[in-house]
């Protein structure tokens, strides 16, 4: 998805890792991320703040999108999925960091346990692209823990949130420099037991028909 479509075959076109959170497969595939942004997103960014809740989202989607262009390169990469999980992964880190504030916050954990447990489980399908959701998540998780505001009960508490913030802003950051390394200097890169994160091969084809395999990318 993000390959140079120049004859060095060297990837140049950056932009492009950022360029799929826009773009849609379809009009069911665009509903489907409007829905997501006018209810989800939406109470999110009320909680929170538009420039926090953008700052996970395009994070999220950019981490997400690098992910699959170095595991599965010649697969298309359309949609917003990746930076949808980091929100999803948003609400997971809201609930822990704000742990007091909820009367019931391990129902509230578990619920949204279940649910990304079955979103995951259904990016096991072919043309679904879970490693945008792995990614996303991942940098959504990472982000939040960041950004988003929340309540210090004591000193002791604020000091291990900021620790918390800490550590996982540089953890974000080790991650980013490490996809684009991968990216761009070792384009001969692949994980061939991670195939069984994307998609599972119930039949010979059913897979391959999706162009799921993985298989490194070399230049021209």
């Amino acid at each position: 998805a993000v390959v140079s479509t120049q004859s060095t075959g060297i990837p140049d076109q950056f932009y492009r890792a950022l360029l799929p959170t826009f773009m849609h497969a379809g009009i069911i595939h665009l509903l489907i991320t409007l829905v997501f942004q006018a209810t989800i997103l939406r109470d999110q960014e009320k909680f929170a703040g538009w420039w926090r809740i953008g700052f996970i989202y395009f994070a999220s989607g950019i981490g997400g999108t690098m992910l699959s262009a170095i595991l599965i390169p010649y697969m298309p990469e359309v949609g917003a999925s990746g930076a949808l999980y980091g929100i999803l992964a948003s609400l997971l880190v809201e609930v822990v960091v704000n742990w007091k504030i909820y009367k019931s916050p391990c129902i509230e954990l578990t619920k949204l346990i279940l649910l990304l447990a079955i979103l995951f489980l259904v990016g096991l399908l072919p043309w679904i692209d879970n490693f945008a959701h792995i990614g996303g998540f991942v940098f959504g998780f990472l982000t939040a823990f960041v950004v988003l505001p929340h309540i210090n009960y004591s000193e002791e508490d604020r000091i291990a949130k900021m620790v918390v913030q800490i550590v996982c802003g540089i953890l974000a950051v080790i991650l980013f420099a490490l996809l684009f390394i991968v990216f761009y200097l070792a384009q001969g890169s692949t994980c061939e037991n991670c195939a069984y994160l994307n998609c599972i091969p119930f039949t010979d084809s059913f897979c391959q028909d999706a162009t799921m395999e993985l298989r490194p990318r070399v230049g021209n």
